[in-house]
């Protein structure tokens, strides 16, 4: 029997997933969002430079865990939603969870992104997945993807793999439905290495994108000392991944991720999720991407001034794109803090 699969945020990268295992004959249901009219009444339109352009998909969906969870119990449940502490991704997708069977499979940005889940599933095998996946919806229900796909996968924690049970078999088969759908995923011991790597990429450009409106390439030729920004911020994450024992995250892989963004100056350049979360009004993952390294950081005394500006300023702007009156700029009495003093909703 196909194993049932349920996905929870059908964006830009869920979408491409939900084609993968629908390809490859698995049960899987979609939980969409604000694109749920248009998937419910067109399907998903790909426009992929991987896998073809013009694909029309017509999974099920649904709009919530609650309305998956009746037509339950999941195999697995892949969460491809933005790591935002404070949505409580966690209590969101209870539902649709069954204790001791549902693999809890989490292909979000970030550090520290496991623990909430961890917490409230102690019975459930969890996996960690780092993704490299250029895709955007550049509207509801279309997707628009480049010519590359990655998935690093690894249990929650690293020991439990051998150490818990269950664990073993529900990243084994996961591994085996991935690798049928046609995904490049690859298995990783400690996957949490990977998240620091990729770190290496998200700590500099996702919030100097963000807060200059501008993409990579754009950045690099606005001044002479661009380029020494994004290094030094660059060298802050080495510093800490190492001192965590990560020594396969060095300098010369930090000046080699920015090389790749030198060579794109005079092109158009990459637009990073934070980048594309600002011009289009969206809160961005500042909590996951610069927050959680920053207490790592300070747990392990060392210095990271340039992540510290960078989450402060990231975190202002974060607020300001959620809360602010359009042509006004945010006042001390608009804030998520003010708010909820005064005990008012939707913070």
């Amino acid at each position: 029997m196909a194993q049932k699969i349920l996905l929870h945020g059908s964006g830009a990268i869920g979408t491409i997933y939900v084609y993968l295992l629908l390809e490859a004959g698995y049960d899987i249901t979609a939980i969409c969002r604000s694109n749920y009219e248009a998937a419910k009444s067109n399907g998903f339109l790909i426009d992929s430079d991987k896998y073809g352009k013009g694909i029309r998909i017509r999974p099920k969906v649904v709009r919530t865990p609650s309305e998956a969870a009746e037509a339950g119990p999941y195999d697995y449940l892949i969460v491809s939603t933005k790591a935002l502490p404070d949505a409580e991704t966690s209590r969101l997708i209870e539902p649709a969870v069954t204790k001791g069977r549902t693999t809890i499979v989490l292909i979000q940005n970030g550090i520290g992104i496991e623990d909430e889940y961890a917490e409230l599933f102690p019975d459930n095998p969890i996996l960690s997945c780092v993704v490299y996946l250029p895709t955007t919806q550049f509207e509801p229900g279309h997707i628009q993807m480049g010519n590359f796909e990655s998935l690093e996968v690894g249990t929650y924690p690293a020991s439990a793999y051998h150490e818990k049970v269950g664990f073993k078999e529900a990243a084994d088969q996961f591994m085996q439905i991935m690798q049928k759908a046609g995904s490049q995923a690859k298995w990783f011991d400690d996957v949490q290495e990977k998240r620091w790597n990729k770190l290496l990429l998200n700590a500099p450009w996702n919030p100097i994108c963000a807060l200059t409106l501008s993409r990579d390439a754009a950045f690099l030729g606005s001044s002479p000392g661009a380029d020494l920004l994004i290094e030094g911020v660059m060298l802050e994450v080495v510093a800490i991944a190492q001192k965590l024992g990560y020594m396969s995250i060095t300098v010369e892989a930090a000046k080699e991720q920015l090389k790749r963004a030198a060579d794109r100056v005079g092109g158009k350049g990459i637009e990073p999720s934070m980048l594309v979360d600002v011009l289009n009004g969206r809160r961005m993952e500042a909590e996951t991407i610069l927050g959680n390294p920053v207490k790592v950081a300070k747990s392990l005394g060392i210095e990271a001034p340039r992540l510290e500006l960078l989450y402060g300023l990231t975190k202002a702007l974060d607020e300001a794109v959620a809360l602010k009156q359009p042509g006004k700029s945010l006042s001390g009495d608009q804030t998520r803090a003010e708010r909820k003093k005064r005990g008012e909703s939707n913070l």
